[in-house]
Protein backbone atom coordinates (compact mmCIF):
# COMPACT_ATOMS: atom_id res chain seq x y z
CA UNK A 1 0.00 0.00 0.00
CA UNK A 2 0.88 3.39 -1.01
CA UNK A 3 1.68 5.68 1.89
CA UNK A 4 1.20 9.61 1.76
CA UNK A 5 4.51 10.60 0.94
CA UNK A 6 4.80 7.83 -1.90
CA UNK A 7 1.08 9.08 -3.15
CA UNK A 8 2.69 12.80 -3.31
CA UNK A 9 5.65 11.56 -5.19
CA UNK A 10 3.79 9.63 -7.91
CA UNK A 11 1.96 11.92 -8.41
CA UNK A 12 5.22 14.01 -8.97
CA UNK A 13 6.41 11.26 -10.89
CA UNK A 14 2.91 11.57 -13.18
CA UNK A 15 3.29 15.24 -13.53
CA UNK A 16 7.04 15.14 -15.06
CA UNK A 17 6.19 12.76 -17.42
CA UNK A 18 3.00 14.79 -18.86
CA UNK A 19 5.28 17.50 -19.17
CA UNK A 20 7.92 15.68 -21.00
CA UNK A 21 5.39 14.19 -23.19
CA UNK A 22 4.07 17.75 -24.00
CA UNK A 23 0.88 17.10 -21.60
CA UNK A 24 -0.65 15.42 -24.95
CA UNK A 25 -4.24 15.19 -24.71
CA UNK A 26 -6.46 12.37 -26.29
CA UNK A 27 -9.42 14.76 -26.73
CA UNK A 28 -10.16 15.74 -30.41
CA UNK A 29 -8.61 19.82 -31.22
CA UNK A 30 -12.13 21.58 -31.10
CA UNK A 31 -11.86 24.89 -32.77
CA UNK A 32 -14.35 26.53 -31.59
CA UNK A 33 -12.61 26.58 -28.09
CA UNK A 34 -9.66 28.37 -29.47
CA UNK A 35 -9.55 31.92 -29.88
CA UNK A 36 -9.80 33.26 -33.46
CA UNK A 37 -6.89 34.81 -35.33
CA UNK A 38 -7.61 36.66 -38.46
CA UNK A 39 -3.69 36.14 -39.87
CA UNK A 40 -2.54 33.09 -42.06
CA UNK A 41 0.83 31.66 -42.88
CA UNK A 42 1.14 30.91 -46.70
CA UNK A 43 2.83 27.81 -46.98
CA UNK A 44 5.00 27.13 -50.13
CA UNK A 45 3.80 25.07 -53.43
CA UNK A 46 6.88 24.85 -54.92
CA UNK A 47 6.39 21.38 -56.31
CA UNK A 48 3.60 22.35 -58.14
CA UNK A 49 5.57 24.85 -59.90
CA UNK A 50 8.45 22.92 -60.69
CA UNK A 51 5.99 20.06 -62.22
CA UNK A 52 5.00 22.70 -65.52
CA UNK A 53 6.09 21.63 -68.16
CA UNK A 54 5.42 24.10 -71.45
CA UNK A 55 3.68 22.00 -74.26
CA UNK A 56 3.22 25.06 -76.75
CA UNK A 57 0.19 25.98 -78.67
CA UNK A 58 -2.18 29.17 -78.52
CA UNK A 59 -3.35 28.99 -75.01
CA UNK A 60 -1.38 30.88 -72.50
CA UNK A 61 1.20 28.00 -71.38
CA UNK A 62 3.47 29.40 -68.77
CA UNK A 63 4.77 29.12 -65.25
CA UNK A 64 3.24 32.89 -64.98
CA UNK A 65 -0.36 31.91 -66.33
CA UNK A 66 -0.65 28.69 -64.18
CA UNK A 67 1.51 30.02 -61.03
CA UNK A 68 -0.23 28.04 -57.94
CA UNK A 69 -0.29 29.99 -55.04
CA UNK A 70 0.46 29.42 -51.67
CA UNK A 71 -1.94 27.65 -49.12
CA UNK A 72 -2.98 29.10 -46.32
CA UNK A 73 -2.28 27.33 -42.96
CA UNK A 74 -3.95 29.54 -40.07
CA UNK A 75 -2.70 29.55 -36.55
CA UNK A 76 -6.16 28.76 -35.03
CA UNK A 77 -7.26 25.65 -37.15
CA UNK A 78 -5.20 22.35 -35.76
CA UNK A 79 -2.57 20.34 -37.61
CA UNK A 80 -5.04 17.99 -39.35
CA UNK A 81 -7.24 21.22 -41.02
CA UNK A 82 -3.64 22.84 -42.45
CA UNK A 83 -2.04 19.71 -43.29
CA UNK A 84 -4.93 18.85 -45.33
CA UNK A 85 -5.67 22.22 -46.98
CA UNK A 86 -1.50 22.26 -47.93
CA UNK A 87 -0.92 21.07 -51.59
CA UNK A 88 2.76 21.20 -51.05
CA UNK A 89 1.90 18.31 -48.03
CA UNK A 90 -0.26 16.07 -50.19
CA UNK A 91 1.82 13.38 -50.39
CA UNK A 92 2.58 13.24 -46.65
CA UNK A 93 -0.89 14.10 -45.92
CA UNK A 94 -1.78 11.10 -47.87
CA UNK A 95 0.58 8.79 -45.84
CA UNK A 96 -0.40 10.23 -42.53
CA UNK A 97 -4.13 8.97 -43.62
CA UNK A 98 -3.38 5.77 -44.95
CA UNK A 99 -0.48 4.70 -41.82
CA UNK A 100 -3.44 6.13 -39.24
CA UNK A 101 -1.54 8.93 -38.07
CA UNK A 102 -3.73 11.90 -39.37
CA UNK A 103 -6.36 11.00 -36.48
CA UNK A 104 -3.59 11.62 -33.80
CA UNK A 105 -2.70 14.93 -35.01
CA UNK A 106 -6.32 15.94 -34.78
CA UNK A 107 -6.23 15.56 -31.43
CA UNK A 108 -5.38 18.45 -28.86
CA UNK A 109 -1.68 17.43 -28.46
CA UNK A 110 0.18 19.84 -28.59
CA UNK A 111 2.18 18.03 -31.39
CA UNK A 112 5.10 19.17 -33.02
CA UNK A 113 5.38 18.11 -36.92
CA UNK A 114 8.36 17.76 -39.05
CA UNK A 115 6.58 17.58 -42.44
CA UNK A 116 7.94 16.26 -45.56
CA UNK A 117 7.12 18.32 -49.21
CA UNK A 118 5.83 16.34 -51.99
CA UNK A 119 9.23 16.38 -54.05
CA UNK A 120 10.92 15.14 -51.05
CA UNK A 121 8.87 11.95 -50.36
CA UNK A 122 8.47 11.31 -54.38
CA UNK A 123 12.43 11.13 -54.38
CA UNK A 124 12.75 8.95 -51.67
CA UNK A 125 9.73 6.52 -52.66
CA UNK A 126 10.67 6.83 -56.39
CA UNK A 127 11.41 2.90 -56.58
CA UNK A 128 8.59 1.83 -54.56
CA UNK A 129 5.31 1.65 -56.13
CA UNK A 130 2.54 3.44 -54.04
CA UNK A 131 0.79 -0.02 -53.77
CA UNK A 132 3.21 -2.01 -51.93
CA UNK A 133 4.47 1.05 -49.45
CA UNK A 134 1.46 0.73 -48.19
CA UNK A 135 1.05 -3.00 -48.42
CA UNK A 136 0.96 -5.31 -45.41
CA UNK A 137 4.41 -6.33 -45.26
CA UNK A 138 5.43 -2.95 -45.62
CA UNK A 139 2.75 -0.60 -43.69
CA UNK A 140 5.03 -1.27 -40.16
CA UNK A 141 8.05 0.14 -41.87
CA UNK A 142 6.39 3.57 -43.08
CA UNK A 143 4.03 4.04 -40.37
CA UNK A 144 7.23 3.82 -38.22
CA UNK A 145 9.02 6.60 -40.45
CA UNK A 146 5.94 8.56 -40.43
CA UNK A 147 5.59 8.57 -37.27
CA UNK A 148 9.18 9.63 -36.67
CA UNK A 149 8.06 13.23 -38.01
CA UNK A 150 5.58 13.98 -34.98
CA UNK A 151 7.13 14.67 -31.82
CA UNK A 152 5.03 15.10 -28.78
CA UNK A 153 5.17 18.79 -27.07
CA UNK A 154 5.06 22.50 -28.69
CA UNK A 155 8.43 22.94 -29.78
CA UNK A 156 9.26 25.90 -31.58
CA UNK A 157 12.57 27.07 -33.35
CA UNK A 158 13.25 29.44 -30.12
CA UNK A 159 12.18 26.83 -27.91
CA UNK A 160 14.77 24.72 -29.65
CA UNK A 161 17.41 26.92 -29.66
CA UNK A 162 16.49 27.87 -25.27
CA UNK A 163 17.34 24.06 -24.66
CA UNK A 164 19.85 22.93 -27.08
CA UNK A 165 22.23 26.18 -25.55
CA UNK A 166 21.28 24.67 -21.97
CA UNK A 167 22.23 21.09 -22.87
CA UNK A 168 26.48 19.85 -22.19
CA UNK A 169 25.95 18.25 -25.59
CA UNK A 170 24.28 21.44 -27.33
CA UNK A 171 21.42 19.01 -28.68
CA UNK A 172 17.90 17.89 -27.67
CA UNK A 173 16.82 14.14 -28.12
CA UNK A 174 13.27 14.57 -29.02
CA UNK A 175 10.94 11.72 -28.61
CA UNK A 176 8.48 10.70 -31.76
CA UNK A 177 5.55 8.88 -31.93
CA UNK A 178 7.63 6.37 -33.43
CA UNK A 179 9.30 5.84 -30.17
CA UNK A 180 12.31 6.94 -31.64
CA UNK A 181 14.84 9.93 -30.97
CA UNK A 182 15.28 12.41 -33.24
CA UNK A 183 18.11 15.13 -32.63
CA UNK A 184 18.23 18.46 -33.11
CA UNK A 185 20.97 20.44 -33.10
CA UNK A 186 22.72 23.51 -34.17
CA UNK A 187 25.19 23.46 -36.82
CA UNK A 188 28.37 25.18 -35.59
CA UNK A 189 28.50 26.42 -39.48
CA UNK A 190 25.24 27.63 -40.28
CA UNK A 191 24.44 28.10 -36.84
CA UNK A 192 20.64 26.30 -37.98
CA UNK A 193 18.86 24.19 -36.76
CA UNK A 194 19.13 20.56 -38.02
CA UNK A 195 18.03 17.01 -37.47
CA UNK A 196 19.94 13.99 -36.91
CA UNK A 197 19.29 10.52 -36.44
CA UNK A 198 20.73 7.38 -34.91
CA UNK A 199 23.21 6.96 -37.42
CA UNK A 200 23.80 10.88 -37.98
CA UNK A 201 22.04 10.96 -41.30
CA UNK A 202 20.54 14.97 -41.42
CA UNK A 203 17.48 17.02 -42.58
CA UNK A 204 17.40 20.49 -42.97
CA UNK A 205 14.33 22.50 -41.82
CA UNK A 206 12.98 24.43 -44.82
CA UNK A 207 9.79 26.15 -43.96
CA UNK A 208 10.10 26.99 -40.01
CA UNK A 209 7.52 27.78 -36.53
CA UNK A 210 3.98 27.77 -38.31
CA UNK A 211 2.00 28.20 -36.03
CA UNK A 212 -0.99 25.44 -34.94
CA UNK A 213 -3.88 25.69 -32.21
CA UNK A 214 -2.82 21.98 -31.62
CA UNK A 215 0.86 22.58 -31.89
CA UNK A 216 3.85 23.72 -34.41
CA UNK A 217 4.74 22.84 -37.96
CA UNK A 218 7.67 22.72 -39.71
CA UNK A 219 8.62 21.76 -43.28
CA UNK A 220 11.89 20.01 -44.03
CA UNK A 221 13.74 19.47 -46.81
CA UNK A 222 14.40 15.61 -47.18
CA UNK A 223 13.17 12.20 -45.78
CA UNK A 224 15.07 11.53 -42.65
CA UNK A 225 14.62 8.00 -41.86
CA UNK A 226 14.42 6.74 -37.88
CA UNK A 227 18.01 5.26 -38.12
Amino acid sequence: MLTRGGLTALAGCLAASLLLAGCESDAHQDTLNVTGHAGAQLLPTNSVQHAFRPRGGEAPDSAIAYTSPGSPSFPDHPLDDNLNGSVELADYTAALKKTGLFARVARSGPFTVFAIPNEAMEHYFRDVPPAQLFSPQSMPATTRLMAYTIVQGRWTEARLRKVILRSKARAVALRTLSGDSLTARVEPSTSEIVLNNARGQVNRLWVRDVAQSNGTLFLTQSVLPPG
